[in-house]
């Protein structure tokens, strides 16, 4: 996959582009429809799939005060479009005066001098300044150039619209299977190992102490999951909290922390990606430390009797 943060940098060398606009953040399984069609449109036509998004998050700059942590950094976004076979990412810098285009604005200005020949959007799609335009109003609008809109219905889970939003409340609530069945995967977290205060290691489970790169970390508590490491896919044991038992952080911003199965080496400096598969429990102070280890055994143990069934219930 091709990213670019103008498509006119390579406009000439795109055949019957097809485009789709939207911010995807967390490429969730409503996203998924819309990207899937598109990149099946593209093909049945030997065209170019190309998806347009914003940099930064348009919220950023319009409303910053109420702008919600992101799902995902740009390289996670970039990975999973390239694994659903989108040729051409546009990651389009949105300013002020972006944000200030009318709907007609944006698509005379922006979209059509691309030469797109057919668009790609959820039918709740809205545009341009103070989200003025919609789905019908794009179609309007590019029905005078000739240029083809379609629509894709908002996919739902349990009769509720599957949305970014929905998946950040889950995610802030610890509900990590939920998450996952509108994510269609297990909402995953990437981060730098960091030296930590060393207490896994005296504990007998040595944890590999992880300096965030996405914005949204999920509620305090344990979770079952694995750790990318390389090419190596580990199950893991995932803490998020203050670790009230050895006293360490009983305030300030949580710790993420991952106890690797079957893994041993130097991790510090290095990026892991964690997937977050189920909540074990909350996070709570023991009254000995002997009873936290015990606590621990039991964890990762239902951690993998958990993997092992999801393992088996894939195709």
């Amino acid at each position: 996959m091709l990213t670019v943060t103008d498509l006119n940098q390579v406009r000439d060398t795109l055949h019957y582009p097809v485009v789709s606009i939207g911010a995807f953040d967390g490429i969730h399984k409503g996203h998924q429809a819309i990207i899937q069609f598109l990149v099946e449109r593209a093909r049945d036509k030997q065209g170019t799939s190309i998806v347009m998004t914003f940099n930064p998050h348009p919220q950023r700059l319009i409303s910053p005060a109420t702008a919600p942590p992101l799902l995902q950094t740009p390289e996670q976004k970039e990975r999973i479009l390239a694994q659903m076979n989108v040729d051409v990412l546009v990651r389009f810098p949105f300013s002020r005066e972006l944000s200030l285009l009318s709907p007609e604005q944006f698509l005379n200005d922006i979209l059509f001098p691309w030469k797109v020949r057919e668009i790609v959007v959820g039918r709740n799609f809205r545009f341009g300044h103070k989200r003025a335009g919609d789905f019908e109003t794009l179609r309007r609008l590019s029905a005078l150039r000739g240029i083809p809109v379609h629509g894709i219905e908002p996919v739902e889970f349990r009769r509720v619209r599957i949305s970014s939003t929905r998946v950040r409340t889950l995610l802030k609530e610890g509900r990590m299977e939920l998450a996952r069945r509108l994510l269609g995967r297990p909402f995953q977290l990437r981060g730098t190992v960091v030296r930590g205060a060393g207490n896994g290691a005296i504990l007998g489970f040595p944890t590999a102490n992880l300096e965030p790169h996405n914005e949204l970390i999920p509620a305090v508590g344990v979770y079952g999951g694995r750790a990318h490491v390389g090419e190596l896919i580990k199950p893991c044991v995932i803490n998020i909290g203050f670790r009230p038992t050895l006293y360490e952080r009983p305030e300030g911003v949580p710790v993420v922390e991952a106890h690797l199965l079957d893994f041993s080496g130097d991790l510090y400096g290095t990026t892991l990606s964690i997937d977050f598969c189920l909540r074990l429990r909350g996070e709570k102070r023991f009254d000995s430390v002997e009873s936290l280890k015990k606590q621990i055994a039991k964890d990762i143990k239902v951690t993998r009797k958990y993997l092992e069934r999801l393992q088996l219930r894939r195709p």
